[in-house]
């Protein structure tokens, strides 16, 4: 049985290809094309013999079509078996643009969406052929364009100024609204920017990477470390506990040939004094920052972390930058000695992985018996709890 096609059915169908920006698109490319014209299936020799009346009511609703203007109803006459002739409508004809968007109720809206498309490629004619194929970006930052424009001006005009966010001078453009628009932004900068504007290797907008993409200063990551040898310490006017950004500590000279990493912040306060060497703390998964500090690559380097599945997530993602590392009271005998002081893991926040790919076969033991629950379900030794006592014998032979 033919299903008849209902005014609401078509409109529906038509609001649909509109909020899809079907319409806009065509346009902006220039493919759109009227009339417009939507087939109908036609009734059948059966529903008219059977359903008239059902199809009466069809032919009602869609002849209130033909009242609207620059709307019309094509109709062809039908060569019925057992009906004979009969004139039905085969299709729905709209005019023109302007027809098709009162139709819609969208005929402001059009005009504000063309007359912005126009105006964004006067003053920024290299994205034109992009805005033709995002059309729906017009509209959803309809009041925020005279700000975009003003803000991709600036970069034509100033790429990689070398500057924080904050010190940017746009007309009419606070430093929140960049903030705020990063992802648009970038799409719009990429169409804009020549290649020596645009740092291709940061695509993503997290970890400042809008700010790297595009030559802006950014707040660096901070590094917190300890210098553990007394005399070095002196080299320094007695100044020991320093936090610095992350590119000046790339930067650092230290002549210090061991490392020490530990995630707990009282533990590297309180670690004791070793020569020729230094303690950062307090970086937990935030350690692949160290992974492009290169001076490390030539110290021992040594990590101190909980005995609990993330602990060992973390050695293994630090010993995938610098292969050498050795843990620091992770082992089967601090565990064990420690007994007293287990505690427990959050059980949905346990590290999910089977195997991490770069532990000793010691310390995978160690992590397959902690995901197994060989001695406690979810067991977990926090480092600062481990006396102090045990650290010290830990540390003598680096003395």
């Amino acid at each position: 049985m033919t299903k008849l096609t209902t005014s609401a059915t078509i409109k529906a169908k038509l609001q649909n290809q509109w909020s899809q920006f079907k319409f806009h698109k065509q346009w902006a490319n220039k493919q759109l094309k009227f009339p417009l014209i939507l087939k109908l299936a036609k009734p059948t020799d059966k529903q008219l013999l059977h359903e008239y009346s059902q199809v009466q009511v069809w032919l009602d609703d869609l002849q209130k079509l033909s009242l609207i203007k620059g709307v019309a109803l094509r109709k062809q006459q039908i060569n019925y078996s057992k009906m004979g002739k009969q004139l039905m409508p085969v299709a729905i004809e709209i005019a023109d643009m302007e027809a098709l968007a009162r139709y819609l109720n969208k005929w402001q809206q059009w005009q504000k969406f063309t007359q912005l498309f126009a105006h964004i490629c006067q003053q920024l004619p290299r994205i034109a052929d992009w805005l033709a194929q995002n059309p729906a970006q017009i509209e959803k930052y309809q009041s925020s364009w005279p700000q975009l424009i003003n803000v991709c001006l600036y970069f034509i005009k100033h790429p990689s100024p070398n500057c924080y966010i904050r010190q940017l001078d746009i007309p009419n453009v606070d430093t929140k609204f960049i903030e705020q628009h990063k992802a648009i932004l970038k799409q719009l900068l990429d169409q804009l920017l020549d290649l020596n504007g645009i740092d291709q290797q940061y695509n993503k907008l997290t970890e400042h990477g809008f700010e790297k993409r595009f030559g802006l200063l950014h707040e660096q990551p901070q590094i917190r470390f300890r210098v553990l040898d007394p005399q070095l310490s002196q080299e320094l006017l007695g100044i020991n506990d320093l936090t610095i950004p992350i590119e000046q500590f790339n930067r650092l000279n230290l002549m210090v040939d061991r490392v020490f990493i530990t995630e707990n912040k009282v533990n590297g306060l309180a670690f004791p004094a070793i020569n020729n060497a230094i303690v950062i703390f307090g970086l937990g998964y935030g350690i692949q920052i160290l992974k492009q500090t290169d001076w490390l690559k030539k110290c021992r380097i040594h990590y101190w972390g909980d005995i609990d599945t993330h602990g060992f997530a973390i050695l293994s993602q630090l010993r995938s930058y610098f292969p050498k590392t050795q843990s620091l009271l992770m082992d089967q005998q601090t565990l064990l000695a420690c007994k007293t002081f287990w505690g427990c893991e959050v059980k949905h926040q346990c590290h999910k992985a089977e195997q991490l790919p770069h532990l000793t076969d010691e310390e995978q033991t160690l992590y397959q018996q902690l995901k197994q629950g060989k001695w406690a379900e979810q067991l977990r030794l926090e480092q600062e709890i481990i006396p102090i006592s045990i650290l010290l014998e830990g540390l003598s032979k680096f003395k």
